[in-house]
């Protein structure tokens, strides 16, 4: 026989193979459709799916109720909203598929059809999850309901849970199937599987409470509530495609076994072998599989610079997470889940970060013998805190992270009803600052001016200090001290000098002095806005513009206006900026995001010697009528005095060795505006990328805060009314009428 004879007979036999499942599939999902219990089972699967959606509308729509994802209360909600639906309709559909078979004494006809058992597995299980896949589809008009809301859920968290719908339902139908096949009662199966993969599902929540630690990663591994709730965060591990596409594979092939009348020591031989070579390949692709972020904002992803700093740790930088997992009232802890999910992608990335999880309800000897190490207490134990060490002997360094550290918490009303909940994670910025200050212990000195009318910087009054922006540079690893400009040689150990709200001229001596440090190559940056003088029509000089101008840079006699307002601010002297940055490495990742500047200097620049770092829109421009300013009334745009924007309001440039940056406003940098939990803008990251890209610590830039999805229901009585009526009547009304019309189309 030739090869090609071969081939085509081949071909000719798993084409015959296809016919036969393909018309298997297609008798048992006829069967379904026509089936009045099939429709039954349909109309209180999506009555229920309806009336836990409308009771979360309704939930979510208290003024109180916290704001948030809200599929992803859908998906990763509790057993009775998610779980045990789906439970109960895989039990449902998959009790008969074989059952009912043996019981009316057709499955012998169907295996003499000719069909094999592979084809009647194959075909009832593929017919049975087009089935499931059917009555999940109407769902999708709860994204519809919210979008006509004004609500704009994220698309990529939801496609990820209807992901997780599908492995889930896959995997219990295959488990059903199993059970079917073992046994001859409808009623047995269906107990059978109800029980079994409630037990697979509540085995994830024994994690926390075996002893034996490869126990509790087995169980890790293969928890469906931490597969559901990662899913539903948007986080996309294929290792959970490969668990459930093996299960799938082992429990599709025993039912083979088990439908095969020839039973043979052969075949419990060839299940055992597929099952091991299905689970080695499965931990060998868990090994090697990516987790995707498929939100937005695609906030759980490592940004480049945190990737860059990682590969580049020369030490092993050893981290302990001293977390609880709960807090208050048995609520999950955010902060654990937040560190757990970054420092997992950290580690995936540096093979010299070497990650620990304690967690102190569990191991509390343990866990007060680690922190007492770092010189820590009770305090800390209750809060959490991440410890960080690298080194050994007299080379070792330790460091250690706070949860306010790490997360910015939202605060508000809702929280004494919904718990702690993160509104921002700063944990990536923080991490890689501690690695670095054990790792590379490079020194960053940055010396602030005092006594030329600057707020001060260990005061927290919040609209006369800046206390905040002293705590902003210390958590980045910067040494902040203040610059005795009175002593000689006071800038001798600064790497950067800060000069942050002068309102008036610097003494002679001291403009002498930062000259020198500038020509020495000591790097500046000047937050100084337009300070009006009293009973004056101009502004306030600052005694430096001589030396600033010497870098390209000019200060103007004008006030920077511009019409994109600050809320609860002046409008035109305050004002919040989105568009308008330039392309310098400083600011390229800020582009798209929004800083508020108030009460602006004007600036213009030498092309060629200094660079914009951000300026106004066209419709901003530059005020030149001060005393009109004064009196309070309302600016207007002067052709013969004023000049249009854009205007510069923050550039930098290079003179030698020393660098540059000038932001002309100065009070965005107060307390009350700097606030981690309070600021909506990204005022913070300005700063510290232009330090950043002043002393050369690039860890600095391009690393923020992580907003998280956030989406408040505000709606009216009659909508949450219309919409709950669809969730309750539609939904099911819609299997109600189908049912109703194939049945009368059958009696046809």
């Amino acid at each position: 026989m030739s090869a090609s004879a071969g081939r085509g007979g081949a071909l000719r036999l798993g084409h015959a193979w296809l016919d036969g499942t393909y018309a298997v599939a297609h008798r048992e999902l006829l069967s379904l459709f026509v089936t009045p219990l099939a429709y039954l089972v349909g109309t209180l699967f999506l009555l229920n799916q309806g009336w836990n959606f409308a009771l979360l509308l309704n939930f979510l729509n208290d003024p109180l109720a916290a704001p948030g994802p809200v599929m992803q209360f859908y998906f990763g909600g509790s057993f009775f909203i998610f779980w045990l639906p789906v439970i109960f309709i895989c039990s449902a559909m998959s009790m008969r598929l074989i059952a009912e078979e043996r019981k009316q004494g057709t499955l012998e006809a169907l295996l003499t059809a000719p069909l094999a058992p592979s084809q009647i597995v194959l075909g009832k299980f593929v017919g049975a999850y087009a089935f499931y896949l059917a009555l999940w589809l109407p769902t999708g008009i709860f994204y519809v309901l919210l979008r006509g809301a004004a609500v704009s859920p994220e698309v990529g968290p939801i496609l990820s849970g209807y992901l997780g719908v599908l492995l889930v339902g896959g995997t219990f139908i295959a488990l059903g199937l199993l059970a079917s096949s073992l046994v001859r009662s409808q009623l047995a199966a269906a107990v059978t599987t109800f029980v079994t993969c409630t037990i697979l599902l509540l085995a994830g929540l024994l994690v926390d409470q075996v002893e034996a630690a490869w126990v509790a990663d087995a169980l890790q591994s293969t928890s469906l509530l931490a597969m559901m709730q990662e899913l539903a965060q948007g986080i996309v591990d294929f290792r959970w495609i490969y668990v459930h596409v093996g299960a799938i594979v082992v429990l599709l092939a025993a039912s083979v076994v088990v439908v095969d009348p020839r039973r043979r020591w052969e075949n419990l031989l060839q299940l055992a072998l597929l099952t091991v070579l299905v689970g080695h390949l499965g931990v060998f692709a868990s090994r090697h599989s990516e987790r995707d972020d498929w939100t937005a904002g695609h906030v759980y992803t490592l940004s480049e610079r945190a990737r860059e700093v990682l590969g580049g740790l020369e030490v092993t930088v050893d981290v302990t997470v001293v977390v609880p997992s709960t807090i208050g009232g048995g609520r999950p802890n955010p902060l654990a889940g937040e560190l757990r999910e970054v420092l997992r992608r950290m580690a995936a990335v540096s093979e010299r970060l070497r990650v620990r999880f304690l967690d102190p309800d569990r191991d509390r000897q343990q866990a007060e013998a680690t922190i007492a190490d770092f010189g820590l207490g009770g305090r800390e134990l209750a809060d959490g805190v991440v410890l960080v060490r690298a080194g050994q002997g007299s080379k070792l360094r330790k460091s250690h992270l706070l949860p306010a550290d790490l997360v910015t918490y939202a605060t508000g009303p809702d929280v004494q009803v919904s718990g702690p909940r993160v509104k921002e994670f700063r944990g990536e910025e923080a991490l890689l600052a501690r690695f670095l200050a054990v790792a590379d212990p490079q020194r960053t000195v940055v010396c602030y001016t005092q006594g030329h009318g600057e707020p001060a910087f260990d005061s927290l009054e919040p609209y006369r200090g800046y206390a905040h922006l002293r705590d902003l540079l210390s958590e980045a690893n910067l040494e902040v001290r203040p610059a005795e400009l009175d002593r000689e040689e006071a800038l001798g150990e600064c790497n950067v000098l800060l000069i942050a709200g002068p309102e008036g001229p610097l003494p002679a001596e001291h403009v002498r002095q930062i000259e020198r440090f500038a020509g020495e190559g000591g790097d500046l940056i000047l937050l100084t806005g337009a300070v009006i003088l009293r009973g004056q029509a101009e502004l306030a000089d600052n005694g430096l513009e001589a030396l600033v101008a010497s870098y390209g840079i000019h200060f103007g006699d004008r006030v920077v206006l511009d019409p994109h307002p600050v809320p609860g601010a002046t409008p035109l002297l305050a004002f919040t900026l989105d568009d308008g940055w330039g392309d310098h490495p400083a600011v390229h990742s800020l582009i798209g995001q929004p800083v508020s500047l108030m009460t602006v200097r004007e600036l213009s620049l030498d092309e060629g010697q200094a660079t914009f770092l951000l300026q106004t829109s066209e419709q901003g421009w530059a005020e030149a009528d001060i005393e009109g300013l004064q009196s309070g009334g309302v600016p207007r745009y002067d052709q013969s005095r004023d000049r249009l924007g854009p205007i510069p309001v923050a550039a930098a440039a290079e003179r030698g060795g020393s660098r540059l940056v000038v932001i002309a406003s100065q009070d965005f940098a107060l307390n009350a505006v700097l606030r981690a939990d309070v600021i909506y803008d990204h005022g913070r990251d300005l700063i510290l990328n232009a330090i950043g890209w002043l002393a050369q610590r690039d860890a600095l830039l391009g690393i923020r805060a992580r907003q998280r999805e956030h989406v408040k229901l505000i709606l009216q009585p009659d909508q949450v009314e219309r919409m709950s009526l669809v969730c309750l009547i539609g939904l099911p009304g819609f299997a109600i009428a189908l049912g109703i019309l194939v049945l009368w189309r059958r009696r046809r």
